[in-house]
């Protein structure tokens, strides 16, 4: 397999050579955002495929609202346009929701399931969240909606080192990092219902939990895992919704730990 590098065309991505791993974005998030590590660490030995939902750089905001089974096809047939015919998926938050429907709609194609913080239907904490989320884009207060993103999933320790000014540049980073799909995206969070089919479920699964989520109840993943027949579930006590360094080269790691015991 030779050697890829970023897709030209917008919002599909390809880089590294080898074996391919397909890659699922949560809400607010992109590609590049959310899995920029485990490209720089995987692109040598994989071949690493996502999409960017709609809104997300240079892919429009959707007329329609969002629906799982088209994004979950979306991103199989960036698999198969790359040339791969089966393929693990890794899903973040929302995308393991993408991934899950993938597998669902897809299982010849879907070998393996990797899905970190992520829910078969919206808990009570998901849906206050994304409640809030709403009002604020919805009400074009931007300030707001980016105090209330970093305040839920800043990693450990980010909010204990940050005096007032660096408050405000976080908060700021976190505004220009907003994509103009977001409100799409946490709108498909409210309408995820994947708990009667996650039985259907065929293929290698492994799942991590967030034991200091603040997005996701850390029980919700659990049951996501419990749900899944043989599904394997690590838990990273300490960790929030999204990983520190520390974590997330853990995370990597147990990650490719998985892909190889399961040959994928």
């Amino acid at each position: 397999m030779t050697q890829h590098s970023i897709s030209t065309q917008p919002g599909v991505h390809h880089s590294g050579s080898g074996p391919a791993v397909l890659f699922a974005h949560g809400a607010g998030g992109g590609f590049q955002a959310n899995f920029a590590p485990v490209v720089e660490s995987w692109q040598a030995q994989r071949s690493l495929i996502g999409i960017d939902y709609p809104g997300v750089g240079e892919v429009p905001r959707a007329r329609q609202p969002l629906q799982l089974a088209e994004l979950a096809d979306q991103l199989v047939d960036a698999g198969i346009a790359a040339g791969f015919q089966k393929f693990p998926v890794v899903g973040l938050s929302l995308g393991s929701a993408v991934a899950i429907t993938a597998a669902l709609r897809h299982p010849d194609r879907v070998s393996g399931l990797i899905l970190t913080v992520g829910f078969a239907a919206p808990d009570a904490q998901t849906e206050l969240f994304g409640s809030l989320w709403q009002h604020f884009a919805e009400a074009g207060n931007q300030q707001q909606l980016a105090e209330l993103i970093l305040l839920l999933s800043a990693p450990s320790g980010v909010l204990d080192a940050l005096d007032t000014s660096g408050l405000g540049e976080a908060t700021a980073q976190v505004t220009a990092g907003y994509p103009s799909g977001g409100l799409e995206h946490i709108e498909l969070v409210s309408r995820v219902n994947l708990s009667a089919q996650l039985t259907e479920i065929a293929v290698p699964t492994l799942v991590f939990a967030a034991g200091q989520d603040r997005i996701v109840l850390p029980s919700s993943t659990r049951d996501l895992a419990a749900g899944i027949s043989g599904a394997e579930l690590i838990e990273y006590p300490d960790a929030g919704h999204i990983f520190n360094p520390e974590q997330s080269s853990r995370w990597i790691t147990d990650m490719q730990n998985f892909l190889q015991y399961h040959q994928l």
